[in-house]
């Protein structure tokens, strides 16, 4: 499985790298797999948070380590995507690999995946979408997501 936890344009559009790792590392752990951590040049920390949260054996870092062929390569071959509203959420939805992408102050109407089996987790806020990079009250959007309910959604594709 793959794991992206963020996005390059927007630090509101961000969910807890921790909840990424929980996630994954459950996912892993019932499907004895392995997660593969994406990301660009700009997102070490996160990347790194996710792999500290990991088995050293469960956990394959690729985080600035993949052209964009390489990056399309590795998503045809992930059983499972987890991703934040992101440029690789997008490719994956094109290349029809299932994913789970968590929306919070972004339209998943407008710049959903849109295509593939893709499910999007948002939690219904009377602010959101408000298109911000940078919360300016609470992150409630992105807050009130929890773990539990990405894994479910996960959960479901994987088991199609």
């Amino acid at each position: 499985m793959g794991v992206h936890p963020g996005a390059t344009n927007s630090r509101a559009k961000l969910w807890k790298a921790s909840r990424f790792a929980e996630v994954a590392r459950k996912l892993a752990d019932e499907h004895d797999g392995q997660v593969v951590i994406l990301g660009g040049k700009t997102e070490a920390e996160l990347a790194t948070e996710v792999q500290r949260a990991l088995p050293a054996d469960m956990a394959l870092m690729l985080q600035a380590k993949t052209s964009l062929a390489d990056l399309m390569g590795v998503l045809s071959e992930l059983a499972i995507f987890l991703s934040n509203d992101s440029g690789p959420m997008h490719l994956a939805a094109a290349l029809g690999v299932r994913s789970v992408a968590v929306f919070g102050p972004t339209d998943a109407r407008e710049t959903g995946p849109g295509r593939g089996e893709s499910r999007v987790v948002r939690e219904p806020v009377d602010c959101s979408p408000c298109l911000y990079r940078d919360c300016p009250i609470d992150h409630r959007c992105m807050e009130r997501i929890t773990s539990e309910r990405v894994y479910d959604e996960a959960s479901a594709l994987v088991s199609l």
